[in-house]
């Protein structure tokens, strides 16, 4: 018995050391303590794919402290739900063999949680707090502008000279005007703390929520070397993998990418394709015979056609109407003399709609020659900017 006990032994132990590395590889160990918690239900679930998935629950004892060990499969966003009713948790960036911290206040604790351990957790926890100070920063700049709007409402409601309403118009206007200016110039500081951020490390998992917070249109070279990083990094990750798919829907859309083809019939059911405009610059204007933006910008765009049409400019006209007669009697009252006008004449239910994902008219994308976004949204003085860069005064150009 003595001869063999010794083997035994150290089998034994071989065996415990086995496990233990298995678990360091296959475990996610998240512990804490969460005050205003005691002995309350914490539920540790799965928002990395569509449905939401709870995978373990435990009861915090009378300090709010708790211990989760769970086997994941991916890295990954996990939430720690506090209790059955209510809206509180903590996001935890990890994987296989991550060991994470937490602490914060159970009331609040999407302003107090703090994680330590995992470094997409810490790194996340970082985003965290960025994406709080800008949003306080943006709820300042709205509540001056819901402020200057009721004060505006209230000054026309007990006007009695109607005549001073222009006045009153202008005098608002300006201030909201201001505000939108600063609210403009918060987005465009955040955008490049955004940028900052993902640059320290480009294949950080937490980039994933960062680049949600970047518009793909601006920032499309973002995504694209984001998603790559990812990719090399993570293989078949669910994340990852929705990140890619989300990519690929957004490309056409983004400045520098080729726009989505678009073929509809014109008023005599003769079929036209965004594509057989290639060579030249295009602008596509979806638009409505019922929409009042969109007839008041006409006129602007009637003038640049002119302008600049035989040098290599072209509309195409994509309405959102749904009755045939009130869309060729608008384009014959606003003098639409290009030949691109094209419908389903099913408003909003439109394929186009979808195709080019936006949620009002008028819309404008303008295209280069080769049909890859240069510009959108462009109205007004934006327009005849945009188009006096591409097509200069040969006059104007040569004094300068």
């Amino acid at each position: 018995m003595k001869k063999n006990s010794a083997p035994v032994f150290v089998f034994f132990l071989f065996l415990i050391a086995s496990c233990s590395e298995e678990q360091k590889k296959g475990n996610l160990f998240v512990n804490g303590n969460f005050s205003n918690c005691k002995n309350d239900t914490l539920y540790f679930v799965d928002v990395s794919q569509s449905e939401m998935k709870v995978i373990d629950s435990v009861v915090t004892d009378d300090q709010g402290a708790f211990e989760f060990h769970i086997t994941v499969p991916y890295e990954g966003f996990f939430n720690i739900d506090v209790g059955k009713n209510t809206h509180q948790f903590a996001t935890v960036v990890a994987g296989p063999g991550d060991s994470v911290h937490l602490t914060g206040d159970a009331k609040n604790l999407g302003y107090t949680w703090k994680t330590s351990g995992s470094k997409e957790s810490q790194r996340f926890n970082e985003f965290s707090t960025y994406v709080s100070r800008l949003s306080k920063k943006r709820e300042v700049l709205q509540n001056r502008n819901d402020s200057v709007l009721s004060d505006f409402q209230f000054q026309v409601s007990v006007l009695k000279d109607s005549t001073k309403i222009p006045d009153l118009d202008k005098k608002y206007g300006d201030q909201i005007m201001t505000i939108q200016a600063e609210l403009d110039s918060v987005e465009e500081e955040g955008a490049g703390e955004i940028r900052t951020f993902i640059d320290k490390d480009v294949s950080s998992f937490t980039n994933i929520p960062a680049l949600r917070l970047l518009d793909p249109y601006d920032n499309f070279p973002y995504y694209e070397k984001v998603t790559t990083a990812l990719e090399a990094k993570y293989k078949n990750t669910p994340n990852v993998e929705l990140l890619r798919k989300m990519m690929e829907h957004y490309r056409p859309l983004c400045k520098g990418q080729v726009a989505p083809d678009i073929e509809l019939n014109d008023p005599d059911g003769h079929p036209y394709k965004l594509s057989s405009l290639r060579g030249k610059y295009v602008l596509i204007d979806f638009w409505a015979s019922w929409c009042g933006p969109c007839r008041a910008e006409l006129p602007n765009v009637v003038a640049n056609y002119k302008k600049y049409h035989d040098k290599g400019f072209e509309v195409f006209s994509v309405s959102l109407d749904d009755n045939k007669k009130d869309w060729t009697d608008a384009i014959k009252k606003e003098g639409l003399t290009w030949p691109y006008h094209v419908s389903d004449l099913m408003r909003w239910q439109s394929s186009v709609v979808t195709l080019y994902n936006f949620q009002g008219i008028p819309k404008t994308v303008l295209l280069d020659k080769e049909g890859r976004n240069i510009d959108r949204d462009l109205r007004g003085q934006a327009l005849t900017d945009a188009l006096a860069k591409i097509f200069p005064d040969p006059i104007t150009s040569a004094v300068k």
